[in-house]
Order: structure tokens, then C-alpha cells, then sequence
């Protein structure tokens, strides 16, 4: 009984997680691409907004497909309304400050920072 209970339980919070995107990474967020170019991205629970400092932005839906912890690295999985998955990604052990946002093959589009803008090294030490 112990184990369908489990199951159970199991199966209702990947259910959740696919809903909406989950509290550590919602709100803005400072972005540099990899042309050094500044962004403020924000995540709500079904939203996310792609601004430029100088002005345009895009809002797209998007809902959270996946969440892993390998290696000590905490890894979201969403999809955009426009079929694209991405992937939000601490790399930092225990730091969920600084990150980075990859398309579906693992490359890197933003390095991300809720109170500044941070550089490649800065996330990755490299």
C-alpha cells in the first residue's frame, strides 16, 4: 500500500511540474546572450517575456516539461508555445542566483542573474 501511495504521489507532482514553471527560476531575471547584448527575461507561472534594455519584446507561453538534479546541477526543461524546449540551469551547486537558459541541444543562449548581470566565467568558472 505504502508503494501506490508513493506512486501516487509521484505521479501527481510531475503532473504539477508540467502545469506551470517552478518558483526557483520565476520572476526577472538579469540576461547577457553570447554577444554580450542585455536582456530581462521573466518567468511567470505560464508566461515568459524576452526584453531587450533598448526596448523590443516577445511574451510567449510556455509550460515546464521536466526538472533534474545530476552532478549537483539543477536543470527545468520547458517548452515554448511555439514547440521550441529550453532549459533553465544552475550549475552552481546550491546557487540559484546565477544560471543559464540553453535551447534543446545544450547551447548556451543566456548567462542569467537575478540582481546582476553575469558574465560566462562568473556561471561556469571557465
Amino acid at each position: 500500500m505504502k508503494r501506490i501511495i508513493t506512486a501516487v504521489f509521484i505521479l501527481f507532482s510531475l503532473i504539477l511540474t508540467g502545469c506551470s514553471g517552478s518558483d526557483v527560476y520565476q520572476g526577472t531575471w538579469k540576461a547577457l546572450n553570447g554577444e554580450q547584448k542585455q536582456f530581462e527575461i521573466t518567468f511567470s507561472p505560464k508566461e515568459m517575456t524576452i526584453k531587450e534594455v533598448d526596448g523590443e519584446s516577445e511574451k510567449w507561453g510556455y509550460t515546464q516539461n521536466s526538472v533534474s538534479i545530476r552532478n549537483s546541477t539543477k536543470t527545468y526543461g520547458i517548452r515554448v508555445d511555439n514547440g521550441m524546449s529550453y532549459s533553465v540551469v544552475f550549475p552552481i551547486p546550491g546557487n540559484v542566483e546565477k544560471g543559464a537558459i540553453t535551447d534543446q541541444n545544450g547551447q548556451i543562449l543566456f548567462i542569467i542573474g537575478k540582481s546582476k548581470y553575469y558574465s560566462y566565467k562568473d556561471v561556469y568558472g571557465l
